[in-house]
């Protein structure tokens, strides 16, 4: 039975990848750095987590947003789930697989205003989600229906 959702919103990104394409851009160094040092205290409810899944947009900044959070969590990167409805902001298709989702703790990193319509949808919560923010929903029984908001950590910059 799902127990968690933690919604991440990735850190400060460049304005233009090297491929020229949206889903090419990249963490800056700075972005990167703060996410290094910022983590590790923003990750410390699930340290003790044992069956987490990490859900990912494909877009570069995501993936690296992603591997910065699974160092902190001991969560090997060749493991993540490449989610596309995630880079396309599809709600429908997302919480379908939230729904559909086995047991455990799902971290999606993803991007605004993305993280911030389901975390709305889900517990009727407001936050702000700049870059690098995180929030962690909890399922009463597993119902993706009966979501509340656990904390919320605001992102490092924006």
């Amino acid at each position: 039975m799902l127990q968690k959702l933690v919604l991440v919103r990735h850190g400060d990104a460049e304005f233009f990848g090297p491929e020229g394409t949206d889903e090419s851009r990249r963490l800056t160094k700075r972005g990167a750095e703060v996410l290094a040092a910022e983590y590790p205290s923003t990750f410390e409810p699930l340290k003790d987590v044992d069956d987490i899944t990490f859900w990912v947009s494909p877009a570069v900044r995501a993936i690296q947003t992603a591997e910065i959070a699974a160092d902190v969590l001991d969560v090997d990167p060749d493991e993540f789930d490449m989610h596309v409805s995630l880079y396309e902001q599809d709600d429908d298709e997302f919480l379908a697989e939230l729904g559909a989702e086995g047991d455990g703790t799902v971290v999606a990193v993803g991007h605004i205003p993305f993280m911030h319509r389901i975390l709305w949808k889900l517990t009727g919560e407001d936050a702000p989600f700049s870059k690098g923010s995180v929030a962690s929903v909890v399922f009463e029984n597993g119902d993706i229906d009966k979501a509340t908001l656990e904390w919320f950590v605001d992102g490092p910059e924006d």
